[in-house]
């Protein structure tokens, strides 16, 4: 009798700590960010926070990746919860068009917010006498990682000009720019960034460099073709040794969600957002000058809707 006291008393402590271990679980949600120098990663680190506060038994985790390509081709399978994509690329993977034409639209997606504009961000050393994209000709670039968001902007762009020897990409990682850059492995960097960026900051202590225009006639071109595009300014004095303007194109950057999320956690993350915009527009400085209600404004892709709307 005594033994078998013990063992339903056991058997009870068992279940009471699987159950109890069970209820501490927190249920992982997972943001597709992009390179850890970039600023993705850390507007991501901001929102994980923000998600994880306004939802109990949540938590958040920032994934790096190599940009908007492979964040939407987790968005897809379901690796993750929420993303980070340009504009465009947005818009292509929902119509199932562009670098998306060979896969289903992909409509189980929709647009949080709307964050800043990311430029196209070419450097090059001071004395290489490259002053405007067409000197590329011939000379070795790189666009980072494979599928980065700048590779989409230089593939985009480089549509319009006819080099007699193409550039060499060369494909090597973002925390290796300074490095390979700096020493003369390679004549140009590019990027697809908001600014100021932590990783140009570096480069630019690291060596003296300048960015570069993108001739106008290539630039009206491109924004006739690809609407998401814009013509922008690179602007002096950010940086050091950065002494004169410069055009380029840009894309908007988004925040999108897939619809595999739970509707309520969506719903809570954007009501604890909304009401504490002012400090998460303090969270980074690419985040600074943005009007409150350019957050939730100029959609490309359809919005959340929670039960309770139409």
């Amino acid at each position: 009798m005594k033994i078998w006291k013990l063992i339903c008393t056991s058997v009870s402590i068992l279940i009471l700590c699987v159950s109890s271990a069970g209820a501490g679980e927190k249920k992982i949600i997972k943001i597709g960010s992009g390179s850890l120098l970039e600023g993705y990663y850390n507007i991501g680190l901001n929102l994980c926070r923000f998600i994880s506060r306004a939802n109990d038994g949540i938590k958040c985790e920032v994934v790096p990746t190599t940009g908007s390509l492979e964040n939407i081709w987790l968005l897809q399978r379901e690796k993750i919860d929420f993303a980070f994509t340009l504009s465009n690329l947005a818009v292509e993977s929902y119509n199932g068009t562009g670098y998306f034409a060979a896969t289903e639209p992909f409509k189980d997606m929709y647009q949080l917010l709307r964050l800043h504009d990311e430029y196209f961000t070419v450097l090059v050393k001071d004395d290489d006498k490259i002053l405007v994209f067409g000197d590329l000709d011939g000379k070795r670039i790189s666009n980072g990682p494979p599928k980065s968001d700048s590779s989409v902007a230089y593939d985009a762009l480089a549509a319009y000009y006819d080099f007699k020897k193409p550039p060499e990409d060369i494909e090597i990682s973002h925390e290796d720019y300074a490095k390979e850059f700096c020493a003369g492995k390679i004549d140009a960097i590019m990027l697809m960034t908001g600014h100021p960026d932590m990783l140009v900051n570096m480069v630019t202590h690291v060596c003296e460099n300048d960015f570069v225009t993108i001739e106008s006639d290539k630039i009206d071109l491109l924004v006739k073709n690809s609407p998401q595009f814009k013509k922008v300014v690179l602007e002096a004095g950010g940086y050091p040794g950065i002494t004169e303007d410069q055009e380029t194109v840009a894309i908007s950057a988004i925040f999108v969600a897939g619809k595999s999320v739970d509707k309520k956690i969506v719903e809570n993350f954007l009501a604890h957002l909304d009401s504490r915009l002012s400090r998460f527009k303090s969270s980074d400085p690419v985040l600074y000058d943005i009007e409150d209600s350019e957050f939730t404004s100029g959609f490309v892709i359809p919005g959340f809707k929670s039960d309770t709307q139409k």
